[in-house]
């Protein structure tokens, strides 16, 4: 028996840092693709209202249709499957099925959120979170790579990037709160306002406890 997977196997401590590693590397990489699918969504949608039980934004999709003389809301599938298209099905799998995560992460890309060469690393993640998820023990027989480590140093970093730029472009132009003048310098020249989105902490509490791994 190979004496490296001996020494892996029965290391607890070593076994214990990894599984936390690849537990918040699924746990980053979900949170990120679950947090996008709803912003792109929400970019499209027509209808929103607020659930108070969840304490969330619901966006959906409906249109207007006269009935007993009465305006009420229906669902338009018409405006939902043009935005599915738009956002999951630009992107297929080598089985020929869409990929609604890679089309998701292209969309991005199209939109401005991220870079195409931020698209190629989200691509890795993509196949590194396939392993985690579903072959994790032949993970638990090696040791973490020091490049599976810089990808998701890398997927924190592009999450961070989407999260500022969402809010540049959308989130801030969109509050009538906000007035040009108010990114205006002394001199009357734009100067891009400092931004954080809440995941910023959350991210920053994954590297926390990542620390020791990511630095070995």
């Amino acid at each position: 028996m190979d004496s490296d997977f001996l020494e892996i196997v029965t290391n607890k401590e070593k076994i214990q840092k990894e599984l936390i590693f690849y537990s918040l590397f699924l746990m980053v990489f979900e949170n990120f693709v679950s947090f996008w699918k709803e912003q792109s969504i929400s970019f499209y949608a027509n209808d929103f209202s607020w659930d108070e039980e969840r304490k969330k934004l619901i966006c959906k999709f409906s249109k207007k249709k006269m009935k007993n003389g009465k305006t009420i809301f229906v669902p338009d599938e018409k405006a939902r499957e043009k935005c599915t298209k738009k956002i999951f099905q630009t992107i297929k799998s080598k089985n020929g099925n869409w990929n609604p995560k890679l089309s998701l992460f292209h969309w991005m890309v199209g939109f401005g959120l991220i870079e195409k060469e931020d698209y190629s690393i989200l691509e890795k993640c993509y196949r590194l979170r396939n392993v985690y998820g579903h072959e994790i023990a032949s993970c638990i027989e090696r040791y973490v790579t020091k490049e599976e480590k810089q990808s998701l140093k890398m997927l924190i970093e592009i999450a961070k990037k989407a999260s500022r730029n969402w809010i540049l472009m959308v989130e801030i132009p969109a509050n009538p709160d906000y007035k040009y003048s108010d990114f205006l310098d002394d001199k009357g020249n734009y100067k891009e306002p400092e931004v954080y989105s809440g995941f910023d902490l959350f991210y920053s509490f994954v590297l926390m406890n990542l620390k020791e791994i990511l630095d070995e």
